[in-house]
């Protein structure tokens, strides 16, 4: 799955208002069935989404989604949808289906059959939002395309708003992405006015090993892309760390500004493959 920095989730009903050119500056547009939409209202959300207008010129990002889980009727019905509407709204294929409350990896296996009957089956990116998935992020991480950490239903396991089991999660769910080599997005922010608290939130989450965050608001979605958008000029770092150290016949070399060593080498390799993957796909094919 390709790293994307900011990601706006909004209610899948809202999907006219969101749908025009230039609305959405968020990497990826996140419909939400989930927790956005009432109960009484999922059914007529699904309908909406079956029934979407032709948005093949609307100019939209990349395009998500989050069901409801498949151990509830609704998020049954979320994926039966899915998969009659073949993972296309209004004619534009969903990249990512993002899927909650999952315990472990044979959830994610049971949506990734389920999407295999589509044409193009979208990626999955898995919620790790419960204890069990904590315990087993690692093994989650090895069957999904990316991770995406749910604070607030995690705290609901939890008696308290326990800040050090909460950085442990955070820890061992940014460490399972780095191991599989998959984008980790932070939590979203309910600070909606206050955006140097977003700042500082999107500061702490990269940080810790995010390479993108959840948006509920537009207002948010600049300050996010500041903190996590890697640009041209850190990309050609990369490389350049990669193609000087592979033009050089020494192991370890000091330089005015910089080190040229295996671990520094590794890293920029890693980083162009989650940011720049087509290009790091091409170097691996030509060497």
């Amino acid at each position: 799955m390709k790293s994307y920095a900011s990601l706006l989730y909004t209610p899948a009903l809202l999907l006219a208002s969101v749908a025009r050119p230039g609305r959405v500056r968020a990497d990826m547009l996140v419909l939400d069935l989930e927790d956005s939409i009432h109960p009484a209202r999922k059914a007529e959300a699904r309908a909406l989404l079956a029934q979407a207008d032709d948005l093949t010129g609307a100019g939209l990002p990349a395009l998500g989604m989050r069901v409801n889980t498949i151990a509830t009727p609704d998020g049954l019905a979320d994926m039966r949808a899915l998969v009659e509407m073949d993972a296309t709204i209004g004619g534009v294929p969903l990249d990512v289906v993002f899927i909650p409350k999952i315990s472990g990896p044979g959830d994610v296996a049971i949506y990734r059959s389920l999407l295999s009957h589509t044409s193009r089956p979208p990626q999955i990116c898995s919620f790790i939002e419960s204890i069990d998935a904590v315990d087993n992020a690692v093994e989650i991480a090895a069957v999904s395309d990316g991770l995406c950490f749910g604070q607030a239903d995690l705290t609901a396991d939890l008696y308290a708003e326990n800040t050090f089991y909460l950085d442990h999660a955070r820890a061992r769910l940014c460490s399972a992405a780095a191991k599989y080599r998959v984008p980790a997005i932070d939590t979203n922010s309910f600070e909606l006015h206050d955006l140097d608290v977003v700042a500082a939130q999107c500061r702490a989450a990269r940080d810790a090993g995010f390479t993108g965050k959840a948006a509920i608001h537009p207002r948010q979605v600049d300050t996010i892309a500041e903190t996590f958008t890697v640009g041209p000029d850190k990309i050609a770092e990369y490389r350049s760390v990669v193609e000087d150290y592979n033009s050089t016949s020494y192991g370890f070399a000091v330089e005015e500004d910089r080190v040229l060593a295996p671990p520094f080498v590794l890293r920029a390799q890693r980083m162009l493959e989650l940011h720049a993957p087509d290009e790091a796909a091409r170097n691996a094919h030509t060497k």
